[in-house]
């Protein structure tokens, strides 16, 4: 195998290494002092620097991987620009007053970086351009991320309050829903429809997939009934953070494929990117 094959699915398993690291320290925080009302509340507790850095490093490996399809790599790109603004803006918490001044440093930080490696990226796909550049899903995707960055941006410029207020569930929003855009983009509708590569389907777990899309809208249409609930925002982000782990599991074996990875040595198009 390859070494971008190699690399491709260590971050693939770092991932969910980083996901069990943040259920153990919110487990763990749990037993000692009993339950938060959201998973981002744990950023007041003793897990909260587990938190902010299994986001940022989850945002990084989200960035870092190539999707299936061009429509796949737009959702786990949108989810990876958003991921560590959750963690770097906190959830408003009764009794907790934020420090704007470190939000705004901390975001700010983010987004310069961002701009910069968009710019990379700019650079690249020009010198690229004879390749076919750019296509459908790409272009939506580098518009996208334009956006979200200008309104970050923006935001942050005109009212840092009211950005340190209320960043965080619209960077929460912008993290779950392409979640769930990344599991129907794998089912085989989702590839041939959708991302429009009517060449490339290849799932082994079509209804698997199916199944855990379902399950996502069950959570939320449940613990929506149950809003009034303490604990019902809780339950939605457990909800979909089990199913995408699982679905994350079922797409690494997925991937799996020696067939593929001997295609990738040869030189042909890869069906694992790196």
């Amino acid at each position: 195998m390859v070494a971008e094959a190699t690399t491709y699915r260590y971050i693939r398993f770092a991932l969910l290494a980083l996901l069990l690291m943040l259920t153990i320290s919110v487990a763990a925080e749990t037993v000692r002092t009993g339950w938060q009302t959201s998973i981002s509340g744990y950023y007041y507790t003793a897990a909260g620097p587990v938190f902010v850095g299994v986001l940022s490093a989850v945002g990084v490996c989200l960035l870092a991987l190539r999707g299936f399809t061009d429509a796949e790599n737009v959702c786990l790109n949108l989810a990876g620009i958003s991921a560590p603004m959750v963690a770097f803006v906190p959830t408003p918490a009764v009794g907790h007053h934020p420090d704007v001044h470190a939000i705004v440093n901390n975001a700010l930080s983010f987004l310069v970086v961002l701009a910069i490696g968009y710019v990379v990226v700019l650079v690249v796909l020009l010198r690229r351009r004879a390749a076919g550049w750019p296509t459908r899903w790409g272009l939506v995707g580098l518009v996208a991320t334009a956006l979200a960055w200008a309104v970050g941006m923006a935001w942050i410029l005109i009212d840092r309050t009211s950005f340190a207020a209320h960043a965080h569930a619209l960077a929460a929003i912008f993290t779950f829903v392409p979640f769930a855009g990344v599991v129907v983009l794998n089912t085989d509708w989702g590839v041939r429809v959708v991302a429009g590569e009517a060449g490339a389907s290849r799932t082994r777990f079509d209804a698997a997939y199916w199944w855990v899309v379902g399950g996502m809208a069950l959570v939320v249409v449940v613990f929506a009934a149950l809003w009034r609930w303490r604990f019902a925002l809780l339950g939605v982000e457990v909800g979909l953070l089990v199913l995408f782990v699982v679905f994350w599991m079922l797409q690494t074996i997925d991937l799996i494929d020696p067939e593929r990875d001997l295609a990738v040595t040869a030189g042909a198009r890869p069906g694992v990117p790196g």
